[in-house]
């Protein structure tokens, strides 16, 4: 039954195509972040909305606009003074935490038009000293700018673009920052629109690309091979529950493999994730699924050609 040996010849293409090396990823703007984490993706944790820290009196200044549905901050500084205007201000310890211990970082659209001189973007975050926390930001203070590429620079026009800041490098202060304050700074005229504040963070890999090779190429390797003895088994009609359990393992196993990268896919887990599980799910199910049928009809014509001979035999 050659449908039955060309299983073997199936299985080993989980193997050889699941231990291929993985593209990389496509460009993005948190690219300076994810060099330190290329197997990680981003993922959208908490929006700081305009509105909302208007309401809760954040912000120093600006006018709220809404440009295709989305509310955007218009600051503009009508004359040669510097202005600064607070943005965003956070106290709360378990977030800083989370920015400092895990990557976490502040993402801000801005546009900018006719800027005088070099007006500034940028994170502060107000340093712990003896007195308590809550005299803070009375205390010292460190300007943090953009990560490369996407600093925090305004001046003169540009259209939309991204401005990433992470909070990196302090962890030898001993304490957390007290509180970290977004603020843009206008040294002259000109007019910048932001669009609302997300604080992004990176989705944890279920594994690396390279575990992802040495498990399509261990795991691939080894079901083909048993994959191959049930069809040499089946072909020759020996091991019949043996062959049977073992098929219906296989699309059990296929099933789950497909489920689970479903899922990998849907949490925006890596290609390198849910690559590897479709794939050997996919074939693992396909294959066996339509074998079954015929590695059963195998076994009862085998029992069928015992009886009749036997009973041949007999008479």
């Amino acid at each position: 039954m050659k449908n039955l040996i060309q299983i073997s010849l199936l299985l080993w293409l989980v193997s050889s195509a699941a231990a291929q090396e993985t593209p990389l990823e496509p460009q993005n703007p948190f690219a300076a972040v994810q060099r330190r984490h290329p197997q990680e993706p981003q993922r959208l944790l908490h929006v700081y909305d305009w509105k909302g820290l208007a309401q809760q009196g954040e912000l120093s200044g600006g006018e709220l606009l809404s440009l295709n549905g989305t509310t955007v901050l218009k600051v503009e500084n009508t004359n040669d003074t510097p202005q600064e205007v607070s943005l965003l201000k956070i106290s709360d310890q378990s977030v800083i935490a989370n920015m400092i211990e895990n990557d976490v970082f502040f993402s801000c659209r801005v546009k900018y038009e006719n800027v005088q001189g070099d007006g500034q973007l940028s994170v502060l975050c107000w340093l712990p000293h003896r007195a308590p926390f809550s005299d803070i930001p009375g205390g010292p203070k460190v300007e943090i700018g953009g990560m490369p590429g996407k600093t925090g620079d305004i001046t003169g026009t540009s259209d939309w673009r991204d401005c990433l800041f992470g909070v990196k490098g302090i962890e030898g202060w001993g304490r957390l920052p007290g509180q970290l304050e977004m603020r843009l700074t206008l040294p002259g005229r000109g007019k910048v629109y932001l669009q609302p504040i997300k604080l992004m963070g990176m989705v944890p890999s279920w594994w690396s690309p390279e575990q992802a090779g040495l498990i399509g190429g261990i795991g691939g390797s080894l079901i083909g091979c048993l994959g191959g003895l049930v069809g040499v088994l089946a072909s020759l009609g020996k091991a019949r529950r043996f062959v049977l359990t073992m098929a219906k393992i296989f699309i059990a196993l296929g099933i789950s493999l497909l489920i689970a990268g479903a899922a990998a896919s849907a949490t925006k887990q890596p290609y390198a994730v849910y690559y590897p599980l479709l794939l050997m799910g996919f074939i693992l199910t396909l294959v066996f699924s339509i074998n079954l049928p015929s590695i059963q009809r195998r076994y009862n014509e085998l029992e069928i050609r015992r009886m009749t001979s036997m009973d041949a035999s007999g008479s």
